[in-house]
């Protein structure tokens, strides 16, 4: 995926989860009782794994640049292997 499609995903994410917050506080639902409730607990989740998505994502552009550069300057791969 890419990093876009992912900043989208997490965009909708955490509006879901703060409509749930927002329901919740509604429902008069206590902060510290959120965790208990399987809809916020879902949302939640569903942030969570986005964010390491998008560490993952960042993690590779960082390796695809590294290579790239390593690619485009054969001098400073010889001098790092050495």
């Amino acid at each position: 995926m890419d990093r876009e499609r992912i900043e989208r995903q997490l965009k909708m994410a955490a509006q879901n989860l703060a409509d749930c917050e927002k329901q919740m506080d509604k429902d008069k639902v206590a902060p510290e009782q959120r965790r208990r409730q399987p809809k916020w607990r879902h949302f939640d989740g569903d942030l969570r794994t986005i964010k390491r998505r998008l560490l993952a994502v960042k993690a590779i552009e960082e390796r695809e640049a590294a290579a790239l550069e390593r690619k485009n300057n054969p001098q400073v791969a010889e001098a790092e292997a050495e």
